[in-house]
């Protein structure tokens, strides 16, 4: 006979929604711990309801269609919270999908950047809600497709503990216990669905669905134990709350936030919406035009050059403490053109005063100044900086400046490759002064012999030293931070200078210049006694004009089109107008890896080069195919194999039988006629009878449930060939189903589930 209903459909699927949705919220704010911000959180937590909401409302469909459409979805929010303009009105594009490639070639460098809680920078945010929205998606698919609570709870328990791990926080018990919650509810769900073919656990009283009393009361006190020992349980476990025996998020760490400035800003200025964003505009007096410093990187793990630690002075009365340079006193005055992202005020020179209306802090071991809170659009201030100009015999008879020993060491976990310091020593052999030495190397890598090239991927690693010795194209951050690494193998102290060329001037002005995106750069400074840390800029085509007095090449260095730069002037020969030519389309900077132009409309690579760190348009369309045909052919093979092992284990006729029509119930499911959990043999038989579609197969079909029945009823064992009557009469029901079955439901119904 048949057994009684249960639960109702829609409450069964209610309960599931409901639990999802918790599961959503405890891993959102879970693991939005790890990155600054509430808003970071926020999003986490909405990027887990989106995703298992729709893997609630696609649960009836095919696997496929539900992982397809997650998937096109998860493109969606990924575009809107990591690359937000990029899309066209709000929609996806090339430009778009180009940008998260980009990004993603990111998330690695600046995973080791940080330490947890990071900067919500598009690559981590991208990143997080990858793994958020594939989290809450497979505890749906495993807990209420695949019927497997338990397995569904790891995907998101796995996050809570990876934010745990990193985050070096006091305990938290609430994130437990709202984690337990969730993991209650979907367990509760998941027993609704198991249960209703047992019987009714659900009754109407006074007009509503509610639990009977027995087993509502119980399973309410088991859940509410459950969760009140759990939470308090680790309260009286030794050690609660200490130091771990292991806590892998100290390792590298100093409990500061470290960041490379080179990893923050490229994100803040893939993060603008102008192709070419101006920055500020800068007034300064004619002919003491300069590099536009924002802060100095004095130390190398091996991987990325960073600032120390420096909590920094307070500037008063508007007098920078600084060391007492020789030079010519020179004022400049930043108007800023847009609401900037990150708090350095940058200047030029040595800055020895600072005119502004806010607060300023002085960093000496950066060379840096800061403001609370971030510049806006319209702000103004005004240094008066101390420029240098020394001649090159100058700097031979004053040698380098004895500075702190940090300066001339290379802190790394990961040894230099010897080829660094055996090329440094051969490019320097003839060099008798530490002057000679600077000049020596900067000479060579300004040779015709290196190439600058925004379209290279920058490594992380002290190996990406000697590659870019053998391979000899790359950006101004390889080329700089190659230098300052060799100097400092010679013992030469150097550090690598952040900021802006010069900028652009002004037509009609003279001494203003605005400063875009793609003036962003980096280069390498050197400390000579009196005149203070010097700029030295080894990448070609790329000069300081305040250095022209002592770092001025004689050799023509070639200005390569299409590099992200103009020439700045390097090459006297060079006119305005080939400059122009050379300077090709040009956008947002060339720090990481040649950022700019895939991710803001920049030229296209030359032909034989990728840009986007290797990934194209035409990767991503490939990669797409080859999921699609990998789930289209494997989700059918799925089925078959299950099947088949199914069949295979049935070791007796009786449960061969069963095995068998299993199989059909299950390949009928296919055919859009299920057999509902509470449906004994005869029932299915009448449903199937009901549909009019047999044409002539209700014989076989009579045949192969009363042969069913009885072996699933009868005491005795089934005959041997039993089992092969019964999948002949299943085949020739399965085909007359077939034969009155659309197109469509047959290819679709080979990705059902349910």
């Amino acid at each position: 006979m048949a057994l009684p209903e249960g639960t109702t459909p829609r409450l069964q699927r209610l309960s599931a929604l409901v639990a999802i949705v918790l599961v959503a919220i405890a891993v959102g704010f879970a693991f939005g711990r790890i990155l600054i911000g509430h808003g970071a959180t926020y999003r986490m937590i909405a990027v887990g309801v989106a995703s298992g909401a729709l893997a609630w409302a696609t649960e009836r469909r095919g696997m496929l269609v539900a992982t397809l459409t997650s998937a096109a979805a998860l493109l969606f929010a990924v575009t809107w919270l990591a690359v937000p303009h990029a899309t066209w009105y709000g929609l996806p594009t090339a430009t778009s999908i180009q940008s998260l490639g980009t990004l993603a070639t990111l998330v690695g460098a600046q995973a080791r950047e940080y330490v947890s809680p990071a900067p919500a920078t598009p690559a981590l945010i991208m990143a997080g809600a990858i793994a958020v929205w594939a989290a809450v998606f497979s505890c749906y698919a495993l807990a209420f497709r695949a019927q497997s609570p338990l397995l569904a709870l790891v995907p998101p328990i796995a996050l809570v503990v990876f934010a745990d791990s990193v985050l070096d926080d006091q305990t938290k018990p609430i994130y437990g216990v709202l984690f337990l919650i969730a993991a209650l509810a979907v367990l509760f769900a998941d027993s609704l669905r198991r249960i209703r073919a047992w019987g009714p656990v659900w009754s109407p009283v006074a007009g509503r669905d509610r639990l009977s009393p027995v087993a509502g009361s119980n399973a309410r006190r088991v859940g509410a134990t459950a969760l009140a020992v759990a939470a308090l349980a680790p309260l009286f476990v030794p050690g609660f709350g200490s130091t771990s025996v292991l806590d892998i998020s100290r390792f590298g760490s100093d409990n500061r936030i470290r960041l490379s400035p080179l990893v923050q800003m490229g994100s803040i200025l893939r993060d603008t919406k102008d192709d070419n964003p101006p920055f500020f505009e800068v007034q300064v007096e004619p002919g003491h035009v300069s590099y536009w410093r924002m802060v100095a990187l004095d130390t190398f793990d091996g991987n990325t050059w960073q600032p120390q630690a420096d909590t920094g002075a307070e500037v008063q009365n508007g007098v920078i403490q600084v060391s007492s340079v020789s030079g010519q006193s020179v004022t400049q005055t930043f108007t800023m053109l847009g609401d900037l992202g990150y708090s350095w005020l940058v200047a030029g020179g040595v800055p020895t005063s600072i005119a502004m209306n806010d607060t300023v802090w002085w960093h000496p071991a950066s060379s840096s100044l800061t403001m609370d809170g971030w510049p806006n659009k319209g702000q103004s201030y005004t240094v008066t900086s101390t420029y240098a100009d020394p001649t090159a015999q100058d700097l031979r008879n004053a040698d380098v400046e004895p500075v702190d020993p940090m300066y001339h060491q290379l802190q790394t976990d990961a040894p230099i490759p010897p080829v660094v310091l055996a090329t440094a020593e051969r490019w320097t052999a003839h060099a008798d002064t530490a002057y000679d030495k600077v000049m020596a190397i900067m000479h060579h890598l300004k040779s015709p012999s290196f190439t600058y090239d925004p379209n290279v991927n920058l490594q992380d690693d002290p190996q990406a030293l000697a590659d870019f010795l053998h391979e000899r194209h790359g950006f101004c951050q390889q080329f700089a931070g190659l230098m300052a690494v060799m100097l400092r193998e010679l013992g030469i102290p150097a550090r690598v200078g952040l900021g802006f060329t010069q900028g652009q001037p002004v037509a009609g002005t003279t001494g203003t210049y605005i400063v875009h995106g793609h003036d962003y750069h980096s280069w390498v400074e050197v400390p000579f006694s009196g005149y203070g840390w010097l700029t030295f800029d080894p990448t070609p085509t790329f000069s300081d004009p305040s250095s022209a007095s002592y770092a001025a090449m004689t050799t023509p260095i070639q200005c390569v089109p299409g590099q992200g730069h103009n020439c700045g002037g390097l090459n006297p020969t060079v006119t305005q107008h080939q400059r122009k030519n050379a300077q090709g389309k040009i956008h947002v900077g060339d720090v990481k890896a040649g950022i700019t132009n895939g991710l803001q409309g920049g030229a296209a690579a030359t032909p034989g080069q990728r840009g986007l760190g290797a990934i194209t348009l035409a990767d991503v369309v490939l990669a797409g195919i080859a999921v699609a045909l990998l789930l289209g052919i494997g989700i059918p093979m799925w089925h078959w194999l299950r099947r088949r092992r199914r069949l295979l284990a049935a070791r007796d006729p009786r449960t061969l039988v069963l095995a068998t029509y299993d199989v059909f119930t299950d390949r009928a499911r296919e055919l859009g006629v299920g057999r509902s959990p509470g449906d004994t043999p005869e029932e299915f038989r009448r449903k199937l009878v009901a549909t009019d579609t047999l044409n002539g197969a209700n014989e076989p079909l009579d045949r192969m449930t009363a042969e069913v029945v009885r072996a699933a009823y009868a005491e005795g064992e089934p005959d041997a060939g039993a089992a092969a009557a019964v999948r002949h009469d299943a085949d020739q029901v399965l085909h007359a189903l077939r034969a009155a079955t659309p197109l469509r439901q047959r290819v679709l119904g080979r990705y059902r589930t349910d």
